[in-house]
């Protein structure tokens, strides 16, 4: 049976973070008219993952700012996907939620609701780290929400983290990771910054008011992270993403093996192993396009080269890394020894090791994974 997950982009935030290139709104005039937008797509679309009403094993709402959204407006979005979707072996169900927005009454309220995880964006321990973002919520504000879900009965509990901020150093990074482990937390996601054009940074460091971090403070940061989470029982399974035993994150997970998955809401991206689908990040041309019945959405046909492509990237993204049998038996022997012969040089360097049907990036080459996998694709 295939493993199918549904993506939901709520694109509402208070305020735009300075780094933040996701696409996301602060108006909030046209709420209701994205929500029967959003209600519509949950019901005309399951037909892209290949049956009118597909098994879902996760659900994941992102955005945006997902813990924006009221009871009322998450208890029409999960009628819809009960009425429109298999839950029946659903594992995991995800909010993704600001500190700032994560009151006692508000925990409260999703505790009503099907969510069975919560993926808290933190990103530093710092207050000064915090405010060259513009994240809304303290250290210790951020450190008691927590808590506070914890204590509201939410076991599996989700942190991002982020490296490479303006005027962070390697140790007040360490610092946010160790404060980390320090609370009932199970998985920690950490990303490195990224300069996005179109964002407040961006455009501050073009101007010359910001500079980025060295190459070495940031692998400082990645290797020190890894050390500090390997103490606390936390085990590294794809590049950004470290959990205790048990409670990696599914719906992740389904990006890099393969999963299919549907996206709705503007920006969304959908997969189905025949075609990636995107719909556009704008409100109003989701919205029209929905109620329309429009052939809106940005469609990619997969050929042989991209498919090959997708599976060297996701699959050595992960610590389990790519399996050369499984490759052969997707696209023949001219492709693995394609794959094998560009990955020598690799292997030689120290990079990427083979272990019998395992092809996978060593420590050393965690860090430089960009480039070592881009030597292995179709061009």
């Amino acid at each position: 049976m295939t493993k199918n997950g549904l993506y939901l982009h709520i694109p509402f935030c208070k305020s735009k973070c300075f780094y933040c290139d996701f696409y996301s709104v602060s108006e909030t005039s046209l709420k209701e008219e994205w929500l029967d937008a959003l209600l519509l797509e949950l019901k005309t679309e399951p037909v892209f993952l290949g049956t009118e009403k597909p098994v879902l094993r996760t659900v994941y709402f992102g955005g945006g700012t997902p813990s924006q959204l009221s009871f009322n407006e998450f208890e029409q979005i999960f009628s819809s996907i009960e009425a429109n979707f298999d839950l029946s072996t659903c594992e995991e169900i995800t909010l993704e939620a600001n500190p700032d927005d994560l009151t006692p009454s508000y925990i409260a309220m999703l505790r009503r609701l099907p969510f069975n995880r919560i993926s808290i964006g933190v990103q530093s321990f710092d207050d000064a780290e915090l405010r060259a973002i513009n994240r809304r919520h303290t250290a210790s504000a951020a450190a008691e929400v927590v808590l506070e879900c914890y204590r509201q009965g939410f076991s599996n509990i989700s942190l991002d983290l982020m490296y490479g901020l303006p005027g962070q150093t390697v140790e007040s990074f360490l610092d946010s990771v160790r404060q980390a482990v320090s609370l009932p937390v199970k998985h920690i996601s950490s990303y490195s910054l990224s300069w996005e054009e179109g964002s407040v940074l961006y455009s501050k460091w073009q101007r010359g008011e910001l500079k980025q971090a060295s190459e070495e403070i940031s692998e400082a940061c990645f290797f020190g992270m890894m050390e500090v989470l390997e103490k606390a029982g936390f085990k590294q399974y794809e590049l950004s993403n470290f959990a205790l035993e048990g409670f990696h994150s599914k719906h992740n997970s389904s990006y890099w093996d393969g999963s299919h998955y549907l996206g709705v809401g503007p920006g969304a991206h959908s997969y189905n192993g025949l075609v990636r689908r995107f719909n556009p990040p704008s409100l109003k041309r989701y919205i029209e396009g929905v109620r329309q019945g429009l052939d809106f959405r940005e469609t990619e046909e997969l050929d042989t080269a991209t498919k090959y492509n997708d599976v060297i990237i996701t699959r050595l993204r992960t610590m389990q890394g790519l399996n050369i049998t499984e490759l052969s038996a997707k696209f023949g022997s001219e492709k693995l020894a394609y794959c094998l012969k560009n990955a020598a040089v690799s292997i030689r360097n120290g990079n990427l090791e083979q272990m019998g049907d395992w092809l996978r990036l060593t420590r050393k080459g965690l860090f430089v994974s960009d480039a070592v996998m881009s030597d292995l694709l179709e061009v």
